[in-house]
């Protein structure tokens, strides 16, 4: 639970723009990006950022990735 007050995904419509694609996604937006939510253009731009960095440096595709993530998470007993 947070103390800090987050506006809703869809308080404006360019904070609706900025988590539209987190908003579909099961996880949802990540707490430790929400807390940018107040500034759009910031959160827009982490999220880009973590996508391009998470993503998009290797040739084994995001299904590899996703599954290498997995794993190292599981044998560090990282449960999120």
């Amino acid at each position: 639970m947070t103390w800090i007050e987050l506006p809703a995904d869809d308080a404006t419509p360019e904070l609706e723009r900025a988590t539209r694609s987190r908003r579909t996604s099961p996880t949802g937006l990540a707490h430790v990006v929400g807390i940018l939510k107040p500034n759009p253009r910031a959160l827009r731009a982490v999220m880009q950022m973590n996508q391009a960095v998470t993503f998009g440096g290797s040739s084994l595709g995001r299904r590899r990735e996703e599954l290498i993530s997995s794993t190292v998470s599981a044998l560090n007993d990282c449960f999120y």
